[in-house]
């Protein structure tokens, strides 16, 4: 009997032996994968020393604190997120769902708010709340107490799918790291979790075998397209641009150090989401911390102001293995690091006017095109508009000159009113430019605001022609009695202006009457003013009488128009000689001072002796210079017989007044006669008959006299 236990031990034994050695075989069977189905994004790595960690952030060793009771180590953990299980950090809720006196005991969900939401000098730090700081993801080994490793900028490995997409997952694949190329190595084979930190023979299916205790960061650039979408290798479709994780324990996942997608805790398996087409953010389960419950299939607002821009970005994963039991990570996302941006720039300015991002595996051709940019003109392409996509970023500049124009307007300067078309120059920045002054109907130029000619700048540009309306002042000077206009006055004048109008002296007028205002403000409208005047009136009378003769120099009294001398018997001959004065009287009997010439007709055979009168064959003249109103001047003029000429005779003398220049109210006193009758004293038939005669004559003068008048 004891023999067959015996046998049936080493049959276990056995069977025991064969199994061990099937899975370490298992185990070591690695098989690579080749390079061109992997891509590699930059990641750092750290190996913490969990236990020494935990001493430094608790400030006391792991062996004192065990020491102390559980109340304590409670109150201690409180204070600090630590690594593996340990019973402060499960009462204190920094771990879910895990062991011991958890408050949390029933949570699966992720617990949030743990991290800072924006990464500070390129890190991640832990709230104010606990003592931890930026110690999870050391970027160089500064404290080998706290960390055996810290591999900085090393190269971690996705699979290249068909469809365009790239991803890790730790139930497939598992990776070793290879320190001359500082690269996380992929190989395919069955393993148990997520554990960089073991080598590719290890069998960490055995929870003792698992090194535990890492984070891991990762950068994945990518390029953030209009629309956020990318497309599909293999459909050729175009899907939303997404990034997925599943996996424990703490995953904080951030956008240009923004915190995006928060998966914190210490918790078993859950997903989490980020779709930027619909810039949304999706979580398995998340921890209600008011209602102490799970909420399942939560959505969130990805970026709280709107979509993700477009162009280029930064993924940053921080991951965290913490709790010391397992390990596991999947991670899918269809973002492309490689891509063309197309810039369209403001050639003269350099103010990026717009961006288009196209993204694609690599290898996949595009093109691009110029765009219509509002208020833009293309002045300048690149010689190469397609494009490999690469894992870079490629560019490429489309340059643009902003589109301007010059307004010409023509404007009323006292009314604003624009009085012709807008005209409109059109062109580009750096175009030269000129306008013109216009002529417009019943305007005048004035002035000109802004640069008549010059160049296009970078915003419009505004002339403005100011033109004031012409309008007439018309001035009359007005015959107030005939109402005819003596004078007139016209000036153009423009809307606005001021306008004086002046009293004029005319000779023969004298003003009465005046605009009731001489100074006026120019409208619209032509403006007339009148001044009235009444015309002087003017009038020279002239009377001419017998003063007095001389024959032979013996005197003769004479008296009024008509004489008569009886001379001796001796005296009536050729040889004698004779003289007659006449007083002439002029007189201005009306309104205004005149000035006249007195024109006396030199009876035939006589000639005056009067050296101051112009004489011009039998005329003889005189002025009158400036009589004043109501003065009469007198003159007197000597007439002389001429030698040889009878003296016996009847003499008669005519006088006439004329006007310089002036109008005379009348005619009929401007002229005067005289007649004087000579003869001997000899015959009875002569003396008998000559009284008759007289008579005669000066009832002729007087018949004369009434028609005329």
């Amino acid at each position: 009997m004891k023999k067959k236990i015996k046998l049936c031990i080493i049959a276990v034994i056995s069977i025991l032996f064969v199994m061990l050695a099937s899975k370490t075989y298992a185990s070591t069977s690695c098989e690579d994968i080749p390079e061109e189905n992997i891509k590699y994004v930059n990641a750092t790595l750290t190996k913490i020393k969990r236990e020494e960690y935990n001493a430094e952030q608790r400030g006391m060793h792991w062996t004192d604190y065990y020491s102390l009771p559980m109340s304590q180590r409670y109150e201690i953990d409180q204070k600090s997120m630590l690594m593996a299980s340990t019973e402060g950090m499960n009462i204190g809720g920094l771990q879910n769902g895990y062991i011991g006196l958890n408050k949390y005991w029933n949570s699966t969900g992720v617990l949030q708010g743990l991290v800072k939401d924006r990464l500070i000098n390129d890190n991640l730090f832990v709230i104010d709340d606990y003592t931890n700081k930026d110690t999870f993801f050391p970027k160089t080994n500064t404290n080998p107490t706290i960390y055996s490793e810290v591999l900085t900028n090393w190269k971690f490995p996705f699979i290249k799918e068909s469809n365009g997409y790239y991803s890790f997952n730790s139930d497939m694949y598992h990776v070793y790291k290879d320190y001359n190329t500082k690269t996380i190595k992929m190989h395919k084979g069955e393993r148990s979790g997520f554990y960089p930190f073991n080598n590719c023979e290890d069998d960490t299916s055995i929870s003792m075998k698992r090194n535990l205790g890492f984070t891991v960061r990762m950068d994945i650039p990518f390029i953030m397209t209009e629309d956020g979408k990318v497309k599909n290798t293999e459909t050729k479709e175009y899907e939303d641009m997404v990034f997925n994780f599943s996996g424990d324990d703490d995953v904080w996942v951030f956008v240009d150090d923004k915190l995006v997608l928060d998966l914190g805790g210490a918790h078993a398996r859950l997903k989490g989401n980020i779709n930027f087409a619909k810039n949304q953010v999706y979580y398995e389960s998340v921890y209600n911390r008011s209602t102490g419950q799970d909420e399942k299939n939560v959505y969130k607002t990805a970026f709280d102001d709107g979509i993700l821009s477009p162009g280029k970005h930064t993924l940053k994963v921080f991951y965290m293995e913490r709790a010391a039991g397992e390990s596991n990570l999947f991670v899918s996302f269809n973002l492309q690091s490689g891509g063309v941006q197309a810039n369209y720039i403001d050639k003269y300015t350099g103010k990026k006017l717009d961006t288009v991002n196209q993204s694609g595996p690599v290898g996949e051709k595009v093109t691009t095109s110029a765009k219509e940019i509002e208020n833009y003109i293309l002045v300048e392409k690149p010689n190469k508009e397609e494009f490999i996509l690469t894992e870079e970023l490629q560019e490429v500049n489309y340059y643009y000159a902003k589109k301007a124009q010059v307004n010409v307007k023509y404007v009323d300067e006292i009314t604003k009113e624009e009085i012709a078309p807008r005209e409109t120059i059109s062109g580009k920045y750096g175009d030269n430019y000129s306008t013109i002054q216009k002529k417009i109907e019943d305007y005048d130029f004035s002035k000109v605001e802004g640069n008549k000619k010059g160049t296009i700048d970078k915003e419009n540009i505004n002339v403005t022609y100011y033109y004031k309306h012409k309008s007439k002042v018309i001035v009359n000077y007005i015959d107030e009695d005939t109402k005819e206009i003596i004078d007139t006055y016209n000036k153009i004048v423009h809307e606005g202006d001021s306008f004086t109008s002046e009293k004029r002296q005319y000779e023969d007028y004298e003003l009465t009457k005046s605009p009731e205002k001489e100074t006026v403000k120019i409208a619209r409208e032509d403006i007339t003013l009148n001044y009235y005047y009444h015309k002087l009136k003017f009038n020279l009378q002239i009377e001419m009488n017998l003063e007095k003769a001389l024959v032979n120099g013996n005197y003769y009294g004479l008296n009024g128009k008509i004489g008569k001398i009886e001379t001796e018997i001796r005296d009536a001959n050729k040889n004698s000689s004779l003289q007659i004065f006449y007083k002439i009287k002029v007189t201005n009997n009306q309104e205004r001072v005149g000035s006249g010439y007195i024109t006396f007709t030199v009876p035939e055979g006589y000639h005056i002796l009067n050296t101051d009168w112009q004489v011009n064959g039998n005329k003889a003249k005189y002025k009158v210079v400036d009589l004043d109103i109501g003065e009469s001047r007198e003159y007197e003029i000597i007439l002389e017989k001429n030698e040889g000429v009878d003296i016996a005779g009847d003499i008669k003398a005519q006088v006439r007044i004329d006007s310089e220049k002036l109008q005379e109210t009348t005619l009929d006193d401007n002229e005067d006669r005289n007649q004087l009758v000579v003869m001997p004293r000899t015959g009875i038939m002569y003396f008998s008959i000559m009284p008759i005669i007289s008579v005669l004559t000066i009832l002729a003068i007087i018949i004369y006299r009434k028609i005329k008048k």
